[in-house]
């Protein structure tokens, strides 16, 4: 398989050691997307809420819980109603994990409600930002609070791993192909 330097081929072995390097390039910046990628999916999400994403509510709602799945900093937010207006409400972080949103009024207007939140991530001092919609309806009963599946969102990292496995497949399969070619083309000892 390896040639002594008597017979060896000077431009088959630049190609080699150009191949060689995209190989060790794409195994590096896949390791350096799965590094980052690990990052991206620590972010801290909502665990639990009252009114809960998706949810039909009705009663007096007069406040609202957040409920993070990791400690969060610096929140903010809205709550804008079926019409488009924001309503008047004062968001306090209540511990590492846990935020409670008091309306000025109880909410009357029957229709889509979206609730936009903005906090930090203690791990790493990223601001994340969600929104997630609930509908109130009077009849309805009251929200009560509900955790949230993580549903893991879309699966970036495995779409990332199958283009990285492609590549390198792909590369491993050129560089057999060229020492194949190689070794025929040589020589015999």
């Amino acid at each position: 398989m390896f040639m002594d330097a008597h017979h060896a081929n000077p431009l088959l072995d630049a190609r080699h050691s150009l191949l060689v390097r995209r190989v060790v390039t794409a195994l590096a910046a896949l390791l350096a997307v799965f590094a980052v990628g690990s990052t991206v999916l620590a972010h801290s999400g909502l665990g639990a809420a009252s009114p809960a994403p998706g949810s039909i509510v009705g009663g007096e709602i007069t406040e609202f819980q957040l409920r993070f799945n990791s400690t969060i900093a610096d929140v903010e937010g809205s709550v804008t109603d079926p019409d488009g207006d924001i309503v008047e409400s004062v968001w306090v972080q209540d511990g590492n994990l846990r935020v409670e949103v008091t309306l000025a009024e109880p909410l009357t207007t029957p229709g889509e409600y979206a609730v936009r939140h903005t906090t930090t991530d203690v791990q790493d001092d990223d601001r994340v930002s969600a929104a997630y919609l609930f509908t109130f309806d009077p009849t309805a009963p009251p929200p009560q609070l509900e955790i949230i599946p993580d549903d893991g969102g879309f699966p970036w990292i495995w779409v990332v791993l199958g283009v990285g496995v492609v590549v390198l497949g792909a590369l491993g399969w050129q560089l057999s192909r060229s020492l194949k070619r190689a070794k025929q083309q040589s020589p015999p000892a």
